[in-house]
């Protein structure tokens, strides 16, 4: 067993002040010399032992009833983060395989679990993590692993089949047999006495080619079904059915959020596409079978409404859009016909769009015109930090550095905005120059923007004491937001 330490800072619990941000010159890296960023999404991919402190600035709040706190430091690429109970959190570091616990604010100087063959190019990577134990309750139903001594964790990684080799290889010959690269979901147990995950069991595998980029990689448990969620993007591929091509390949796995017992990675009944009928054609029925939504370009951020139970997404456009989504069973997103609203394009849902029966189109809620790199988004369920934010969502970005805030209309199926001036830039539903003047845009961020300056946000959560704890990826840092005073 290891020892807690590991934080480069002495107060890891230190207030950040509001209102002040300061930006450090120096970008510091060590182990390799040069990392590249991915110029569809702003993503970085680097090599597994380089480290960054690249772009470090001190975030900021614009709601003086908000204090900020250094949780941790010293994480390297990190890009998931899930509590497993009040004192302890696991986070993911994208490039080196380690899944790193941070207890009682301290960064333990152990992994938890080492991983020697994640691919890590690009957007490849060790990218995300559900778990379920007897910790968490939701509105009175137990999403519960029945074992109180180890808690179920699920991963979700890219995964080099050969074990070995250099991740820029996407498929290699050994012993006259294709070994190729793998988005795969395993289950794992955390056995607290000896903070470690063992007890592997693959419970999906999908594909990682051919990759870099859009391999999506959230995942969350379904708060009253308990079944596991998985959404991954077009692993930088198309052609399919399932991101709207007519006609299109077979479906494949891609550009879709499954659904699946979280135990043996099965389809679940309730999925929209279960009793699908494919004539003659088993393999694709029983692929179906396990989607719950399909249409989706790349998403770095999945939530359940705890009230309503809807699943709502982030989801990541080319050169325009990037979304927030409300994902109803059979949903479909659009991509590769659509982005943004379907009344700012040529198409419509009857004539460009791949629906399959018991499928439907939605608008998103919302829209950001000009790319942000949107990333997590997590429903507040706390009143900690005040009436304001209870059950409302906060989202971030890996562009600009910036945490939004949004209030949920009464219906909760979409967002409401202030009628007032600021408010009434957004009543289309897309922050955008609106064809007038381009910075426009950063004048209709302005109703939305809470918070500057976290340089890359990847994970937003809801801690169990109520307060707010962002992640982020360069500097390897998480904050935690508080009631100033409090």
């Amino acid at each position: 067993m290891g020892s807690i330490g590991g934080s480069q800072l002495a107060l890891s619990r230190r207030k950040i002040p509001n209102h002040s941000l300061v930006i450090a010159a120096a970008i510091v890296i060590s182990g390799v010399t040069s990392y590249i960023i991915s110029a569809e999404t702003g993503v970085i991919g680097t090599s597994s032992n380089q480290t960054s402190n690249a772009n470090a600035s001190t975030p900021f709040l614009y709601d003086d009833s908000l204090a900020l706190e250094l949780v941790a430091d010293g994480l390297k690429f990190p890009t998931s983060m899930r509590f497993l109970d009040k004192g302890n959190i696991l986070v993911l570091q994208k490039n080196d395989g380690q899944v790193r616990l941070v207890s009682n604010d301290k960064l333990y100087d152990k992994p938890v679990l080492q991983l020697d063959n994640v691919a890590n190019k690009g957007e490849w990577g060790l990218l995300g993590i559900a778990i379920v134990n007897d910790f968490y309750y939701y509105h009175g139903r137990n999403v519960s692993s029945g074992n109180n001594d180890n808690d179920e964790v699920f991963l979700y990684f890219t995964e080099n089949v050969t074990g070995s080799g250099e991740a820029k290889v996407q498929s290699v010959q050994n012993n006259n047999e294709s070994k190729v690269l793998r988005n795969r979901v395993y289950k794992y147990d955390y056995d607290h006495n000896e903070r470690i995950l063992d007890n592997r069991t693959l419970i999906l595998d999908l594909p990682g080619e051919p990759g870099p980029y859009h391999n999506g990689g959230k995942l969350s448990i379904g708060p009253y079904d308990g079944h596991l969620y998985v959404v991954i993007g077009d692993v930088s591929a198309g052609g399919s059915k399932l991101d709207n091509q007519i006609p299109g390949s077979e479906p494949d796995d891609k550009s879709v959020i499954l659904c699946v017992d979280r135990e043996t990675g099965l389809p679940t009944k309730d999925n929209p596409f279960y009793d699908y009928y494919i004539t003659g054609n088993a393999t694709m029925k029983d692929k179906l079978s396990r989607y719950y939504a399909y249409g989706i370009r790349n998403s770095f951020g999945m939530d359940f409404d705890h009230i309503s139970q809807l699943l709502w997404i982030t989801e990541n456009g080319p050169d325009s859009y990037d979304e927030i989504n409300v994902v109803r069973p059979g949903f479909n997103s659009g991509w590769h016909k659509v982005t943004g609203p379907i009344s700012r394009t040529n198409m419509t849902v009857e004539s460009d769009l791949v629906l399959l029966e018991g499928a439907r189109y939605d608008d998103p809620v919302f829209s950001w015109h000009i790319p942000i790199g949107v990333t997590d988004i997590e429903f507040f369920n706390s009143s900690k930090l005040g009436v304001r934010y209870r059950d409302n969502i906060f989202v971030g970005d890996i562009n600009n550095g910036n945490l939004y805030f949004f209030t949920v209309n009464g219906t909760r199926t979409g967002l409401w905005f202030e009628d007032d001036q600021k408010g009434l830039l957004l009543a289309d539903l897309v922050a955008d120059n609106n064809g007038v003047d381009p910075s426009e845009a950063s004048h209709e961020l302005s109703p939305i923007v809470l918070g500057k300056g976290f340089g890359r946000i990847t994970d937003i959560e809801t801690g169990p004491d109520g307060f707010l704890y962002v992640l982020t990826y360069e500097d390897g840092r998480i904050y935690r937001i508080v009631r100033d005073g409090s």
